[in-house]
């Protein structure tokens, strides 16, 4: 079986940041004939290189180090990479940086600080109780400012949702805690955890980087994986300036 006989691939990127030495990328196709999942390789953690701007391609070598492989993952037509890192800012914090502020109130929680977080993040919270890290307030800004400087060398995969509406060839911000039984450090759901590869273990990047490449799949895939949750899309009512978190669908 190759990568060119692929009906779709997901790659996911647990990202770690500029400096970052433990970044880990897992790819997994999907033939739509036998409805199979195919793991094509779960990199070592690694740091990119300094010497030239990073690409698809540096993202997926340390995953896929036969150069053949590499070449047809990067020409399947339903393709999709899937990012554990914010992909857009809040609206009010840009507004802020050109000096035209919002409100300087101090809201009674963090999650309603508009400088802080975006509306789709307010909706995890509300959906789920669950609070993802700010790239504002956290340190989590290393690693958006790099996924997102890195999107014009992308090949010629599309951000999702807030540059097109849906994309064959998509990037697309995921998080995988939400795939989780419990907090970050817990194992996945057990209908996915059966699905990841053996030598990945709860807890790791790794691990974290095969759940983003499930995510990522089903979208290239078009929701059509069958032994998958369903992909999340945003409500209809979501302004989409400020991106969304694709997830699977909780029990």
């Amino acid at each position: 079986m190759t990568a060119g006989q692929m009906s779709a691939i997901g790659i996911g990127w647990d990202v770690r940041g500029w400096q970052g030495s433990a970044q880990a990328v897992a790819v997994v196709g999907w033939l739509a004939d036998s409805s199979s999942l195919h793991w094509l390789g779960v990199s070592p953690l690694f740091r990119l290189s300094s010497r030239v701007a990073p690409d698809l391609a540096a993202l997926l070598r340390p995953a896929l180090q036969d150069e053949a492989v590499l070449a047809q993952v990067e020409a399947c037509p339903h393709l999709a990479l899937g990012i554990d890192a914010p992909l857009a800012f809040p609206r009010a914090l840009r507004d802020l940086l050109n000096g035209q502020p919002l409100s300087c109130a101090v809201p009674e929680r963090e999650i309603d600080n508009p400088y802080a977080y975006r509306d789709c993040e307010r909706w995890l919270y509300q959906q789920y109780g669950k609070k993802p890290l700010s790239a504002t307030f956290d340190r989590l800004g290393n690693n958006a400012t790099l996924a997102l400087s890195m999107l014009p060398n992308l090949s010629d995969l599309q951000l999702v949702p807030t540059v097109a509406s849906q994309a064959r060839r998509a990037v697309l911000e995921v998080y995988p805690a939400l795939a989780k039984v419990a907090g970050k450090a817990s194992s996945a759901r057990s209908e996915l955890a059966a699905l990841l590869p053996v030598d990945v273990v709860p807890d790791t990047d790794r691990y974290d980087a095969a759940l983003c490449a499930l995510m990522a799949l089903q979208y290239a895939a078009g929701g059509q994986v069958a032994q998958l949750p369903a992909l999340l899309s945003p409500p209809a009512e979501m302004a989409l300036d400020e991106g969304w978190v694709y997830h699977f669908a909780r029990p």
